[in-house]
Formats: structure tokens, C-alpha cells, sequence
């Protein structure tokens, strides 16, 4: 139990963002991980995306007896992508950490060991590890399974700087590109690289109600945008793998039309480099979700627009304009 902390200075070094939609049965075991670190000069930044829950009446609570608490309500529901950004363009702090309002730290010197880091090396951005459990309800033989987030792909100790930096979420494996993640969890980030990646996307911001591959967008912007890269492998936090939320449900959840303009701002960021291959993977890469319902029915013809488009690019390989064409014929069949 945590009493009476006051912030211990007007510019806290670290701000730890967590947007809240209705997590009123997670919230508070997820600013109590945060209040369990040893480093204590933070601020917590909750944004509640309008829940209809108690979500926001225990963050007020909680507030009582921690002064670190900060607090940003939406007039109305606005999403992910827009919440986050709004908090970071808010915080005070010189790095900034995301949490997802259900998932948890679990390292106690996860902070002091990034920060540390990050300020001996001067190191944009810190990433570190943490486990997957794929859901709260499954168990196996009494336990939540767990998977290890990052390792398959990165060097503990590694730095990584432009203009290798740049490629590091997409690499390249028989001429496709492959991803390696888009989690803006579990990084430490420095908070003007976070902001200059978010003047980039612009209006975007304000304009996509994304539901599902927000943080990618901002991931693959911020990556082009720090200078240096460094992954520890430390088993910080803990993501869960709620099959229940609007991320994983977002079959159901998504504006399609959005979703496009998602493709279209990632084609038109990338169109006059060879990374505009990466705009294949993630049409292909969401459409193994969403062409056997036919989710963009309502948005055929942006779709075939937007594809031909994409075609035509100076970068797009034949394998891909193949893949294009081919899907061209299926949406046309379909209107």
C-alpha cells in the first residue's frame, strides 16, 4: 500500500502513460505495479478514453494518496492512437514509458536500470523484455502459460544506430520483409523523440479512430526519428493477451476505412524508398483477418484506388504487384 507520495520535482524524469477504456477490473493492479518501482521521481499519467465503467473513479482514488497521479479525460471516446498521443504531448517527464492499462511491471529496477542506461550512453530508446500470457482465463497444469516477448530476434546489450535503426522493426528474409515487433510497451523512450515521431503523423492523430495497429504506425515513425537503439534483456512487465479487448476483437470494433488510411499514410511515408514493400506485408498481414468476412465490402472501390496506387510504386517489387493484382480481381469479384 502506497501513502501520501508527493512528485518529487515539477519535472519528473520518467512519465509512465497508461490509457484507460473501461479497465475497471485491471486498472489499479496496474498503477500499483507502477508505484512498486524503486525509482520514485515519476509522474503517472492516466487518460480515460470516456469509460462507461468505475475506471475512472479509482483513479481518482488513488490519486488521494499519491500526488504522481495525473489525470486526462476525453470529452468523448477518440481511441488508442489519439489518447496516447495526447498524453505524451502532455507529459512532463524527459523519458516516457507506455503501459496497457491490463498488463503489469514486475521488475522492480526496471526503471532505475533503463534510465541508467539511457543516460550513460545517451540512448533514445531502451527496450525490455517481458512475458506474453495468452490469456487470464486459460491454464495449463495450474499455470498462466507464458511466452518470452523479443528474444527470438534481438542481442541483449545490443545498440543500434541509423541508419540501421530505421529497418529495425521490418527486416528483410527472401526478399520479403518480416517484422520484428510494433509494441510501444516495454520501452523507454526519450519523450522529445516520442513527440517529433508524433508531429510527423500530424492530423493522423486526430483523424484515425485505429483500434488495431496504432502503436506499429508510431513505432515505425519512431524509429526513423532516434538516433540510437539499445534492447536489455530484462524481464520487466507482463503482457496479457486478452482475447476479450477491442485489440483482439477487432473484428468487430474496426473502422475499415480508417484502418485504409492507415495503409495509405504508411505507403506515402515510404513510396519513394524501398521500404514501401513493408505497405504489402501490412495489407496482407491484416487482411488474413478481415477478406474472408469481407470487412472493406464498404470501402471496395478506396480499396482498388489505393491498391493500384501502391502497383504502381518505383520501389514494389513483381512478386508483389502480383499479390496485388490477384487480390485487385478478388475485390472486384466481390462488388
Amino acid at each position: 500500500m502506497v501513502n501520501n507520495i508527493s512528485l518529487l520535482s515539477s519535472n519528473p524524469l520518467i512519465t509512465v502513460i497508461i490509457p484507460v477504456y473501461n479497465s475497471e477490473k485491471t486498472i489499479k493492479s496496474a498503477i500499483r505495479s507502477v508505484q512498486n518501482q524503486n525509482f520514485r521521481d515519476i509522474e503517472i499519467l492516466l487518460i480515460d478514453d470516456y469509460s462507461a465503467d468505475k475506471s475512472l473513479s479509482i483513479i481518482k482514488q488513488l490519486q488521494l494518496e499519491d500526488s504522481r497521479i495525473k489525470i486526462i479525460k476525453n470529452k468523448i471516446n477518440r481511441g488508442p492512437l489519439f489518447s496516447k498521443s495526447l498524453a505524451a504531448l502532455n507529459s512532463k517527464g524527459k523519458y516516457t514509458i507506455l503501459l496497457d492499462s491490463d498488463d503489469l511491471f514486475v521488475n522492480e529496477n526496471l526503471f532505475v536500470t533503463c534510465y541508467r542506461e539511457a543516460e550513460t550512453n545517451n540512448i533514445d530508446i531502451i527496450e525490455f523484455s517481458g512475458f506474453e500470457i495468452y490469456t487470464k482465463l486459460l491454464k495449463i497444469n495450474g499455470k498462466l502459460p507464458a511466452i518470452p516477448l523479443y528474444l527470438k530476434f534481438k542481442k541483449n546489450n545490443e545498440t543500434v544506430k541509423q541508419p540501421k535503426l530505421s529497418n529495425y522493426m521490418f527486416f528483410k528474409q527472401n526478399e520479403k520483409y518480416k517484422q520484428l515487433d510494433g509494441y510501444l510497451c516495454g520501452k523507454l523512450i526519450k519523450t522529445a523523440v516520442y513527440i517529433n515521431s508524433l508531429k510527423i503523423i500530424g492530423k493522423q492523430i486526430y483523424n484515425l479512430k485505429l483500434n488495431y495497429g496504432d502503436d506499429r504506425m508510431v513505432n515505425f515513425i519512431l524509429l526513423k526519428v532516434a538516433n540510437s537503439f539499445k534492447f536489455l534483456e530484462i524481464y520487466g512487465f507482463i503482457y496479457y493477451y486478452n482475447r476479450y479487448s477491442i485489440t483482439k476483437s477487432f473484428k468487430k470494433y474496426r473502422n475499415c476505412y480508417d484502418d485504409l488510411r492507415y495503409i495509405k499514410f504508411l505507403y506515402d511515408f515510404t513510396k519513394n524508398t524501398e521500404e514501401s514493400e513493408i505497405v504489402i506485408y501490412e495489407i496482407f498481414r491484416r487482411l488474413n483477418w478481415t477478406i474472408k468476412p469481407g470487412l472493406y465490402k464498404d470501402n471496395n472501390k478506396y480499396f482498388i484506388l489505393l491498391l493500384m496506387e501502391i502497383s504502381n510504386g518505383k520501389y514494389i517489387s513483381n512478386n508483389s504487384k502480383n499479390k496485388i493484382y490477384y487480390l485487385l480481381n478478388k475485390l472486384k469479384q466481390k462488388k
